[in-house]
């Protein structure tokens, strides 16, 4: 921010945001790789969840650029989403775009979700195998698509608001 300009109440939280989902990531990420999710974990990835609500929320009434980038935030994690299905689905294990992967999950969303999807599909559901996977990341890409159409509607709502 320049000299000239205050940081906002929106511009702490974005910021709080940011960090909040870093690190739900880098945890759910941490703990799913074995399933040991913790007591603390789920505490934090509700506090994820509750902050993403409230996100959802809060920028319903927002500017167009917000939504277009909050749109295509959802298309790069809708995309990251059908890569990783497609890779559970062939079965695939390319060294390369498992890193790249990796590292692109802990900017969307991905870890929290298949976290979620776990807890709902292994433990609460009894989903074993490789029918769980399926049926786990088919969930998560339709969480992402839906976030996508949601704020591709927001936007062009927004849009059209704008230029009458």
């Amino acid at each position: 921010m320049g000299d000239s300009k205050r940081w906002s109440a929106a511009d702490f939280a974005a910021v709080a945001w940011v960090a909040l989902h870093v690190y739900a990531s880098v945890q759910s990420f941490r703990h799913g790789l074995y399933q040991t999710y913790t007591g603390r974990t789920w505490v934090l990835l509700t506090i994820w969840l509750l902050g993403l609500l409230a996100l959802d929320a809060w920028l319903s009434a927002g500017r167009p650029g917000m939504l277009r980038f909050a749109k295509w935030y959802w298309v790069f994690s809708a995309a990251l989403a059908a890569g990783a299905f497609l890779t559970v689905l062939l079965d695939l294990t390319l060294s390369w775009s498992l890193v790249i992967g990796v590292l692109c999950s802990l900017l969307a969303p991905l870890n929290q979700l298949l976290a979620f999807a776990w807890l709902l599909f292994d433990e609460w559901a009894g989903l074993r195998g490789s029918a769980r996977y399926g049926v786990e990341w088919s969930a998560i890409l339709l969480f992402c698509l839906v976030h996508f159409i949601y704020f591709a509607w927001l936007h062009r709502r927004a849009e059209r608001k704008q230029n009458r």
